[in-house]
């Protein structure tokens, strides 16, 4: 070992006997982690509901592509709005992996060269290295646990609800730390830096400067020789108690420790199903309970879910429901969730199979998480989108819905009216004097029963066709779809509503029914292609039909309309947009954080001439919603409204026009706009209409 002399992280551990203490301890250790892992195994699988989790090869693929960008790249933390907690996060994480790596290393450097007589391959870098593990590994994680100290206990942001388990698991990362680098500054103090050692070599020392740092501390203290050694080999017994111990602790208690282990389970398990498409129901025939009453009625990747949030509170920072006063909080629902389901595991577990599940003492609907909180979402997916571990509550959410609608029969007044209009009328506008054909007046537009062999199904909607805001869009984007001579056809009285809204509000039998409908009329027609003004037509049909077996390709007009621009189809002039000023663009939730849909829609407004626009400060992924999405559209809000939030983000850019891209986002402007006194001066156009102003 002379070749590397200075550098012998374990000269005064005791071998054999205290290695073999350790590597005794080790499975131990291991063997505690599994147990406890397999213990909420069980739990979770108490939810056991069906569920699909499609093919290995795809889950691996999404599992390996999130853990590139979540986890070594720190994507989902390091954001333009939460990047203090994103260093920290990534300080912490990468300083103890490089630690992790550093102490695996150098155990296998020492026991290859004492027992096997051969040179681990690292030896030959042990100098530089050591730099390494000091630096980005013990640099990074003190600054990362710094910075975690500092916010939590003295800047305190609201979002972060701080308990004992926090502090806990701080102080034995600390003592992790510290612990560790005493050691490294006693060894360094009792060896490099002590003329009498055989490992005495002051030109190594340098490359270890936190080390360095502590072994200077340490001499200055007057602590001779032996004193460095003996205090050495108890702080190193110290250390392994606290590793022990914080691995005790994080099996006894399923605390912060163990998202680690969790939270990637939670990014392999998460459902591949596009974001915009809710978890189907099984056949109607064979169920018992609709919607989800209590544990079992859920599935367990579900279940999971609930233990891999950390309480980090970033969805309720993001959900607008929260931000406005409603009842739901993302966060707490969650953990509300992983607190019934541990409320309600003995009784689960010990229920013998095959017979009758005990009623729960409370409700997990109404107790639990409650009917206010359930009504308040608005299935905007804000809350998915800032999730660093990709937990969903929106299925859990909705799965809770659908046992309110289809058991109790419990739907708010109003958005009960919309249901049965729905079921009626085939659209959820109760009091339109509109029919789906009134926007044709004046129009050259044929059916597709007129004209069979047409290339595009341009779907209208309900929306579209029955309100007027609606009625002005839909002629330009005729009109639009003229001008570029696309040859296309409408299904006129034929059309009835996508079903988008009574899934949304629990109603799965009536969104079923609804599908099936148009499923069988496209069938009829052999549609193939379809365009559509509204985003919430367009997520329904393109990722939610393929559940009922309905595949076609399903476009968002702002995609269509792009590549219509690009191919030269399309020629807008600066003439052409008049005196509409300024413009700002609303990024509507089904369109852009479901579908992923944010550049087309800028692309179009890029491509007229004179068009001057600006973005609003919360945009694309972080756009706020109009407050019409989930069914809210169909429900009276109390307190403050989302969409007059929305409008005052709006009128902070200080442009002229709001363009949107749906019919309910352009209703919930309107309103907006209105009830700030600003209807005079300032607008909300749909897109296509500006653009088929500016277009010859």
């Amino acid at each position: 070992m002379s070749e590397f002399a200075g550098r012998t992280e374990f000269w005064n551990i005791g071998y054999p006997f205290t290695g073999a203490l350790v590597y005794l301890i080790a499975p131990i250790a291991i063997a505690s982690i599994a147990y406890a892992l397999r213990r909420r195994w069980k739990i979770w699988h108490t939810a056991s509901a069906d569920i699909d989790l499609g093919h290995a090869s795809d889950r691996w693929r999404s599992f390996l592509s999130l853990l590139t960008v979540g986890l070594f790249a720190h994507k989902q933390f390091v954001r333009k709005r939460n990047l203090y907690a994103g260093i920290m996060h990534f300080s912490i994480f990468w300083g103890f992996l490089v630690l992790l790596i550093a102490t695996t290393i150098a155990a296998f450097e020492f026991n290859a060269e004492k027992y096997l007589d051969w040179t681990w391959p690292t030896a030959h870098a042990r100098v530089p290295l050591g730099f390494v593990w000091d630096v980005f590994g013990g640099g990074l994680a003190t600054v990362g646990l710094l910075m975690a100290a500092w916010r939590r206990y003295m800047i305190r942001p609201g979002r972060l609800n701080t308990a004992l388990d926090d502090g806990i698991v701080l102080t034995f990362l600390f003592g992790l730390l510290v612990s560790g680098f005493l050691i490294e500054g006693l060894r360094i103090g009792a060896t490099e830096l002590n003329p009498s050692s055989d490992y005495y070599d002051t030109s190594v020392t340098v490359w270890s400067p936190i080390g360095w740092v502590f072994a200077k501390a340490l001499l200055g203290l007057g602590l001779s020789s032996s004193s460095l050694e003996s205090t050495h080999a108890a702080t190193w017994w110290i250390h392994a108690g606290i590793f022990v111990s914080a691995i005790i602790y994080a099996s006894a208690k399923f605390s912060k420790f163990t998202h680690m282990i969790v939270s990637p389970m939670n990014w392999y398990y998460r459902s591949l199903r596009p974001r915009g498409a809710l978890k189907p129901m099984r056949d109607f025939e064979t169920l018992e309970t609709f919607g989800a009453k209590d544990i079992p009625d859920l599935d367990w990747t579900q279940a999971l879910s609930f233990d891999a949030c950390t309480n980090c509170g970033r969805c309720q920072d993001a959900c607008p429901a929260w931000a406005s006063g409603k009842p739901l909080s993302p966060r707490k629902l969650i953990q509300g969730m992983r607190g019934y389901m541990e409320e309600r595991a003995p009784v689960l577990l010990g229920t013998p199979e095959g017979e009758t599940i005990p009623e729960p003492a409370t409700s997990m609907v109404h107790d639990a998480i409650g009917d206010d909180v359930l009504c308040s979402c608005l299935t905007c997916a804000a809350c998915l989108d800032a999730c660093p571990v990709e937990i969903n509550p929106i299925d859990s959410i909705v799965d809770m819905r659908r046992f309110l609608t289809l058991e109790e029969a419990s739907t708010p007044d109003s958005a009960q009216s919309a249901l049965q209009s729905i079921e009626q009328r085939g659209h959820p506008w109760r009091g339109t004097t509109l029919t789906r054909t009134s926007w044709m007046d004046g129009l050259d537009i044929p059916t597709l029963a007129e004209k069979p062999e047409s290339e595009v199904l341009f779907w209208v909607g309900c929306s579209g066709a029955l309100v007027q805001r609606g009625v002005d869009t839909t002629r330009s984007m005729a009109s639009v779809l003229h001008k570029a001579g696309i040859d296309f056809a409408v299904l006129g009285d034929e059309e009835t509503c996508t079903g988008d809204p009574a899934r949304r509000l629990g109603n799965e039998y009536l969104f079923q029914i609804q599908a099936e409908t148009n499923i069988g009329t496209f069938k009829q027609y052999d549609v193939k292609k379809i365009i559509t003004t509204c985003p919430h037509c367009f997520n329904t049909m393109k990722n939610e039909y393929p559940q009922l077996g309905g595949n076609y390709d399903v476009i968002h007009y702002t995609a269509f309309v792009g590549d219509l621009l690009k191919e030269g189809k399309l020629k807008p002039t600066e003439a052409g947009i008049g005196k509409i000023g300024t413009v700002t663009y609303h990024d509507s939730c089904y369109l852009g954080r479901h579908n992923g849909e944010f550049g087309a829609p800028r692309e179009i407004m890029s491509s007229i001439p004179g068009l001057d626009f600006v973005e609003m400060d919360r945009n694309q992924e972080q756009a706020f919603c109009c407050g019409a999405g989930g069914g809210r559209m169909w429900m009276e809000e109390e307190g403050e409204r989302v969409n007059h939030m929305r409008t005052d983000q709006f009128l902070e850019t200080g442009a002229d026009t709001v363009a949107v891209s749906c019919p309910f986002c352009i209703q919930m402007f309107d309103e907006g706009i209105g009830s700030k006194g600003e209807e005079d001066g300032k607008k909300a156009v749909d897109l296509i209409s500006i653009l088929d102003q500016a277009t010859e």
